[in-house]
């Protein structure tokens, strides 16, 4: 069906549907061809092809398809497969920016715990979203060595929202050096920092004393070798894009579930008190 034989289709069965409006949604899902017009009509004005969007994410010529291709790819049910992973992590170096942010999100979606090296590389790039993107895929990816740049970030990074991003990917490890540096960043000067970092805390420790950083003092010196016993699972929740217009007006479909928290890969449910013998 080309676009001018949709255009045609999609009038009449939109004048059916507002019908089947009046009639009640019973009526609706009996509209003979409906569920394959929005179908349809999703395809061919919606997303590239996963063939185009592959051929886009390699254009050598264009940054700007090369980032949709990717950020397309990552976002599809197939993203995490090795092919596209490998293309990830080929193109993390990419000299353009916004390709390179796109293949750290991609990898902290679908990475393994060893693509946490692509992450802490990017979390010193010189552009800011790009810090950012590698320090939200560090909140998926667990791996000791993000413990340093992420602390560093967390102290030093002259984005704020790197340094929320930081504190959050924090809360996966407890280390009285983590813990100290949350403390510390409850004083920040931009709030979405210190409340980042008051959620840490209180993923790790199972307590909460607000966002006074001497609370927090006052209660660590008080109570050493027994910070994290009561630490919480820490968890990440997947993105889920909010319904676009073709899913609003197909009123007789059921929302699909929303995603669940998962653990970050290479944490399990024992790692994280296991590391708290430091303390």
């Amino acid at each position: 069906m080309n676009k001018r034989a949709m255009i045609t289709f999609g009038l009449a069965m939109l004048t059916l549907l507002a019908l089947g409006l009046a009639a009640g949604c019973s009526a609706v899902k009996n509209i003979p061809g409906l569920n394959e017009f929005a179908s349809n009509l999703n395809s061919t004005w919606g997303k590239p092809t996963p063939a185009q969007a592959a051929r886009d994410a390699l254009n050598p010529y264009d940054a700007d398809r090369r980032r949709r291709g990717i950020s397309l790819l990552s976002a599809a049910t197939f993203g995490g497969e090795d092919v596209y992973v490998r293309m990830y992590r080929s193109a993390a170096t990419d000299a353009d920016p916004t390709v390179r942010a796109a293949c750290i999100r991609a990898l902290g979606i679908h990475g393994t715990s060893e693509d946490a090296q692509h992450l802490i590389k990017a979390i010193g790039d010189r552009e800011a979203f790009v810090r950012w993107e590698a320090a939200t895929g560090l909140q998926k990816i667990h791996h000791e060595d993000a413990i340093a740049p992420l602390t560093r970030a967390l102290g030093e990074d002259p984005s704020a929202d790197v340094r929320a991003s930081a504190a959050v990917a924090l809360g996966q490890y407890p280390l009285s050096s983590v813990l100290d540096t949350l403390i510390i960043a409850l004083d920040d000067t931009d709030f979405s920092v210190v409340a980042a970092s008051h959620r840490s805390l209180a993923i790790l420790t199972g307590y909460d004393f607000g966002t006074d950083s001497a609370l927090w003092l006052i209660w660590a010196k008080r109570h050493p070798g027994e910070t994290f016993i009561h630490q919480r699972q820490y968890t990440w929740k997947p993105y889920k894009a909010p319904p676009g217009f073709f899913d609003r007006i197909q009123i007789w479909k059921k929302p699909a579930p929303g995603p669940q928290p998962r653990v970050p890969t290479g944490l399990d449910e024992h790692d994280g008190v296991e590391m708290g013998s430091e303390s």
